[in-house]
């Protein structure tokens, strides 16, 4: 879950997904004659959708990097679904069970050491080369090399490129070395295990990066999906129009073009989606989802997933002890926040992982509002009263906005000033991804994540390791136990679940409340809005903000 360097050179690229990647919503806004403030409810309504074969989204931020070997936002992911498939997928909504994509089979030796995958006969890339077990084995080398983005969904698994094999046209495999029985769900996820015609791609190379910096912004070519990008303007938009040679081939009734617009405002995606300008819009306020659930012609799926919202607490200065990180957590307006701003559209988060999500431990202790509690914890601590603590901020987001002047609000209470900082995102992200030195942060920084697939070590790792600070992951706070780092060591390399589950609970349960590195305030529900005429939308937990274009259709 990280950001990719190329794309934003000043973060990191092992470190931004969680954080929406926004651009200008020039496109959107010029469409429909509203100004770039925002709404303007005095302008002539758009025209509605007139193409049924067209299928159209407002993003509220833009893809920024096409490669899926190095991009690691979601809304790049949005659009990288439409060319390019992996090997395995999940199946609809579930988490736990999978279907062959451009595999047709696969299969593990006895102790989960040596994955087989078979790959499909006949498949080929849209340039209409082969896309057989050589070139899939071609595709992880790559992928593997070029070590971006996120490199370790399958590096965690497989240290060399040496231990991919192709005996035969149709044959991949795996060698593993040890026991993996969580590579499935490695395989199975969107950010990273795609496969790229690398082939293809190495003929635009530069400087020996296998047509990465080409790839960033073309696709042609590439993939083995059902669209291809036809056009890209970063910020703007972006347009996919289906292959007609796809290997699972056309009823007819599928789309026949996906269009992207990015759209910031909420106020401008909700006038969009209401007047049919648009399909699919997603995360509006909660005011707008509640106007937008009695609204007949609009269907709203409001889905809880594996998306944890915190508050990360920089190790340094008057929040360096854990006892005045748990002071913070105790002042923390829980219920205020859940109830008042996000309006039953979320749920308390019981410690740093989402109760969806493989690895959750539900006996996690948490801390409640206590002000008592918290100037006790403060004064232990040795921050006094009238000391100030920073909080950084992304302007714009006006549920955060909201959250933030009900937790100073409680500081000031017991004497504790927070001194709130609102900064563009490009400022945020340089922070929170950055290598600052901790006398340079921010007290607080507002994040939020969720895991590549379904894996509790995967959530926590980039989040708190030792060797996430910074530029390494997303351990924005520079948080470091040695407990936890050993506790994540053990849940990697267990090869039976009552390991597994026993080493995240101790991670869980010190990251909550024994040395706390945020401040876990909260499990929000995705929303999605889609006009009631397009049908085969399934959500998935994992596969958040991102769409199988092949299953959409419009009803007629």
């Amino acid at each position: 879950m990280a950001p990719d360097p190329k794309a934003l050179s000043s973060f990191n690229e092992t470190a931004t997904r969680r954080h929406l990647l926004k651009g200008a919503a020039a496109l959107g806004l010029a469409a429909t004659g509203l100004p770039a403030g925002g709404f303007a409810p005095a302008v002539a309504a758009p025209a509605r959708q007139n193409d049924a074969k067209t299928l159209t989204i407002a993003a509220n931020g833009t893809p920024t990097n096409l490669d899926p070997h190095s991009s690691y936002d979601y809304r790049s992911t949005l659009a990288i679904r439409g060319p390019y498939e992996g090997l395995i997928a999940l199946d609809g909504g579930a988490m736990d069970k999978y279907v062959g994509v451009v595999a047709e089979s696969w299969s593990a030796n006895d102790d989960k050491s040596v994955w087989t995958f078979k790959i499909r006969p006949d498949i080929t890339f849209q340039d209409g080369s082969a896309c057989d077990a050589e070139a899939c084995r071609l595709s992880f080398e790559r992928f593997l090399t070029l070590g971006l983005g996120p490199v370790n969904v399958i590096g965690r698994f497989v240290a060399d490129p040496g231990q991919i094999t192709a005996p035969d046209a149709t044959t991949l495999v795996f060698d593993l070395g040890k026991p993996q029985p969580s590579f499935e769900l490695a395989m199975s996820s969107q950010y990273g295990p795609l496969i790229v015609n690398a082939k293809a791609a190495k003929a635009h190379e530069d400087n020996g990066d296998w047509g990465n910096a080409w790839a960033e912004t073309n696709s042609e070519g590439l993939g083995t999906g059902p669209y291809t990008i036809t056009s890209f303007e970063p910020g703007s938009s972006l347009t996919q129009a289906r292959f007609e040679n796809y290997w699972q081939g056309w009823e007819g009734s599928e789309f026949d073009q996906i269009i992207v617009r990015v759209v910031e405002e909420d106020a401008t995606r909700r006038q969009l989606i209401e007047q049919g300008t648009v399909d699919i819009v997603d995360t509006l306020t909660p005011e707008a989802l509640q106007a937008l659930e009695q609204n007949p012609d609009v269907v709203v799926d409001a889905s809880f997933n594996t998306e944890i919202y915190y508050m990360t607490m920089t190790v340094g200065g008057p929040l360096e002890t854990p006892e005045a990180r748990q002071a913070m957590c105790a002042a923390f307006p829980y219920d205020d926040v859940i109830t008042g701003v996000f309006k039953g559209y979320a749920k308390r988060a019981i410690g740093p992982v989402a109760e969806l999500c493989r690895g959750f431990a539900p006996g996690t202790p948490v801390f409640q509002t206590d002000l008592d509690k918290a100037k006790e914890l403060f004064a232990k601590a040795g921050v006094s009263e009238g000391t100030t603590i920073s909080l950084m901020q992304e302007s714009g987001d006006e549920n955060l906005k909201s959250t933030t002047q009900l937790f100073q609000a409680n500081l000031a209470k017991i004497g504790i000033t927070l001194d709130i900082q609102t900064v563009d995102f490009g400022t945020t992200s340089a922070m929170f991804y950055g290598d600052a030195p901790v006398e340079e942060r921010p007290g607080v920084q507002p994040n939020f994540w969720w895991p590549d697939y379904d894996d509790a070590y995967n959530h926590l790792y980039p989040q708190v390791a030792c060797a996430s600070w910074g530029s390494k992951g997303s351990n924005a706070g520079y948080y470091c136990n040695k407990q936890v780092d050993a506790d994540l060591a053990t849940a990697r390399d267990a090869t039976d679940d009552a390991s597994y589950m026993s080493a995240l609970a101790d991670a869980q349960k010190i990251l909550s409340v024994d040395d706390p590195a945020s401040i876990y305030y909260m499990q929000p529900k995705w929303t999605t809005i889609l006009r009631k005429d397009i049908d085969g939308f399934v959500f998935n937990p994992i596969y958040q903000g991102t769409y199988d274009f092949y299953q959409l259709r419009r009803k007629t």
